[in-house]
C-alpha cells in the first residue's frame, strides 16, 4: 500500500484567479483532462468582479476535485499563491495560471520524473499562444537540468510548467515585492541546493496576452537587476555578468521564437 501511494502521490494544483472569465474554463478543463487522476485543484479568486466564480462553481459541480476559495480582499498574485501553499495537501504542488493550459500528460510525466530523479523541482518545455489561443511563437524547449548559476543567466522555469515537492512547498514562499515573483522563488530553491530537472516535452501552453508584463521588456530588465542586487545580494560584478547573459539569452530566445510559428 505504501509503495502504491508513493507511485501515485496526490498533486495539489494552485490557480490564482482575478477577472479570469475569458480563459479560466479552458485552464480548469485542461486540469480535468489530465491522464494522471490524483490531483486537487485550488482555485483562489482574488476579488474578481466578473463571472470567474460562477464559472468555477459550475465546473466544481462536474468534478469535486475542483475547490473554489475566495479572498476577502485583493491581495495580489504572489500572496494568493502563498495562500494556496498554506492550504494545499499531498506530496507535490503544481501551479497553473488561469489563462494558461496544460497538455494531458503534464502531471503524469512530471510526477514520474520527480520520483525517478528524486528532484524537488521539475519544469517542462512550453508552447506559446496569443490571446485567441493560436500558436504565435515556436515552443520554448528547456534543458534537462538546471542549477542556480544556470538560472541566474536564463529563467528556464515557467510558473505554469513547474512542479515542486512537498518539502519545498512547506519551506518556500513567493516574494510579493519583486517583479517576477516566481523567478525569485526558483532561484532561492536552487540557491539552497535543491535539485531541478526538466521534462523536455512540451507539456504546457503559455498565453502571451497583449499588454501583459511580458511585453514590458524595459521594466522586466530593471526588475531583473533588482533581483540580482536586492533579493539575492549578489556583488556588482557578478550581477553585471549575469545581467549580460540574461540580455543575450533573451535576445536569442526572441529571435528563435520569431522564426516561425509553432504548429
Amino acid at each position: 500500500m505504501g509503495a502504491q501511494k508513493e507511485a501515485t502521490p496526490l498533486v495539489s494544483v494552485i490557480m490564482p484567479a482575478y477577472n479570469s472569465a475569458s480563459y479560466i474554463e479552458t485552464a480548469i478543463r485542461s486540469v480535468m483532462a489530465q491522464t494522471y487522476p490524483h490531483w486537487k485543484l485550488l482555485v483562489i479568486d482574488d476579488g474578481s468582479e466578473d463571472d470567474t466564480c460562477a464559472i468555477v462553481t459550475r465546473l466544481r459541480a462536474e468534478d469535486d476535485r475542483v475547490t473554489l476559495i475566495c479572498n476577502e480582499q485583493n491581495i495580489g498574485v504572489a500572496e494568493t499563491r502563498n495562500k494556496g501553499l498554506d492550504l494545499c495537501a499531498g506530496s507535490c504542488v503544481a501551479f497553473l495560471d488561469s489563462d494558461d493550459l496544460w497538455h494531458p500528460d503534464k502531471l503524469k510525466l512530471q510526477v514520474h520524473k520527480m520520483l525517478e530523479e528524486q528532484a524537488e523541482l521539475v519544469y517542462a518545455s512550453y508552447g506559446i499562444m496569443d490571446s485567441d489561443g493560436k500558436p504565435c511563437k515556436k515552443p520554448y524547449l528547456v534543458p534537462g537540468e538546471a542549477d542556480f548559476d544556470r538560472l541566474l543567466k536564463e529563467n528556464v522555469v515557467g510558473c505554469s510548467a513547474a512542479l515542486i515537492s512537498e518539502s519545498v512547498a512547506r519551506t518556500y514562499r513567493f516574494v510579493p515585492n519583486f517583479y517576477h515573483e516566481d523567478y525569485c522563488l526558483w532561484l532561492k530553491i536552487l540557491q539552497d541546493g535543491h535539485k531541478a530537472v526538466g521534462c523536455e516535452e512540451v507539456l504546457m501552453t503559455w498565453r502571451l496576452a497583449c499588454g501583459s508584463r511580458s511585453f514590458d521588456k524595459r521594466n522586466g530588465a530593471l526588475n531583473r537587476w533588482r533581483i540580482y542586487r536586492q533579493h539575492l545580494g549578489l556583488p556588482l560584478v557578478k550581477s553585471a555578468t549575469c545581467f549580460a547573459s540574461y540580455a543575450i539569452n533573451g535576445l536569442k530566445k526572441y529571435r528563435r521564437s520569431e522564426k516561425e510559428p509553432s504548429v
